[in-house]
């Protein structure tokens, strides 16, 4: 017969003292707040995140997001702000919890911890981060979340079946979007993701969207002949900054790639025709490379005017060259490339700052641009 366990040899008797500590003990493990890894299999992340940093995954590009479902009254999360340019600091997110409301997080600096969300029901709730502003204003690193003592993260909810990838610069960036006029210069105040017409048109197709857009790229030459990379150089990276972070493109496939550039190529004058529709025929053959069955839409965007200038006329010398590309591409034999053209602001629109689309004009080319690719792409 075995001995009861506290009778065992060389074990001590238990006394009314040791259990008193062990339910101290076992008191105090449910007062604890938990701590969810940030690299937990649960959290779905959507867009380009790099999550090859064990500290936790760094997010860049403008869309890129975070869906979490968890169990408890409230949710921590821990941010690090990694800033590109001091003075356009902090980055911009926007928050809900099981479809409330969004409300704005800027993440300062340092390691921080967020109270997104208190005195929640008890059950299960949805939490939905989006970053609003784009990669010229840096990266911020998830460090990990803080649930409810006791609580526990669970699958969050599967993403959307349909995908959308959108390609471009400021035009596509929210750049100014909530300015009040042209006037006024950049800063993460007036830029938000979430209301430009790539954002607008998969919400209204029910798709997921990556957006890989940063102001000033071109597709041969940057704004102000900037020297950085241009958009096709970045393209291949996860965070656009570092070029030893590669985009696994087997990861997400697109259903359809829509490219808008060229506004910063001619900015001030003509790039050069071969220059201009070499590098935009190369980008449109990579992106087939990486995603063989996608429709490939190359948008006229409604940025690109003409100037005063009657030596110079920017949208008509882009439209040439882009239509160009397009149908010598379907002319041999790749039928999935098309050429959109949106109409320039009418006039009664509105300017974002810095003489960007305002939020109207991203309403009209959404509305336009909605049917189009529900049409292109079969989805009802």
């Amino acid at each position: 017969m075995s001995l009861p366990p506290d009778s065992r040899p060389g074990r001590a008797p238990w006394t009314l003292m040791s259990v008193v500590i062990a339910l101290a003990v076992l008191s105090g493990c449910r007062t604890v707040p938990v701590q969810v890894s940030p690299q937990a299999p649960e959290l779905r992340f959507g867009g380009r995140v790099d999550r090859g940093d064990p500290g936790g995954p760094r997010l860049s590009w403008g869309g890129t997001s975070l869906t979490a479902r968890f169990t408890g009254t409230s949710l921590g999360l821990r941010l690090l702000d990694l800033p590109k340019v001091e003075e356009l600091a902090p980055n911009r997110f926007r928050f809900s919890v099981d479809g409330a409301p969004f409300r704005d997080l800027y993440v300062g600096e340092g390691r921080m911890l967020y109270r997104v969300a208190e005195g929640l029901p008890e059950g299960e709730h949805v939490l939905r981060l989006e970053k609003e502003t784009e990669p010229v204003v840096g990266e911020t690193q998830l460090l990990g979340l803080e649930l409810d003592p006791g609580a526990r993260l669970l699958p969050a909810p599967p993403a959307p079946t349909r995908r959308l990838e959108f390609v471009g610069d400021s035009g596509l960036t929210g750049f100014g979007i909530e300015g009040k006029s042209e006037a006024c210069s950049f800063n993460v105040e007036t830029q938000r993701s979430s209301l430009t017409w790539p954002a607008l048109t998969a919400q209204a197709l029910g798709a997921e969207a990556s957006i890989v857009a940063f102001s000033g790229k071109g597709v041969a030459v940057n704004y102000a002949n900037d020297p950085t990379p241009t958009l096709p150089q970045l393209y291949p990276r996860t965070l656009p900054h570092r070029e030893d972070s590669r985009w696994d493109f087997s990861s997400w496939v697109p259903d359809a790639v829509v490219i808008q550039l060229g506004a910063n190529d001619f900015w001030n004058e003509h790039p050069g025709e071969a220059l201009f529709r070499d590098a935009y025929r190369a980008l449109v053959d990579d992106i087939r490379a990486h995603y063989p069955g996608a429709h490939i839409v190359c948008v006229l965007a409604p940025g690109l005017v003409d100037s005063k200038s009657k030596e110079f006329k920017a949208r008509r010398h882009a439209r040439a060259l882009i239509s160009g590309v397009v149908e010598t591409v379907r002319q041999s034999g790749d039928a999935r490339v098309h050429y959109v053209e949106v109409p320039p602001n009418p006039g009664d629109e509105g300017l974002g700052c810095l003489w960007h689309p305002s939020r109207k004009t991203h309403q009209r080319t959404a509305e336009q641009m909605t049917p189009l690719l529900r049409d292109l792409l079969g989805w009802k």
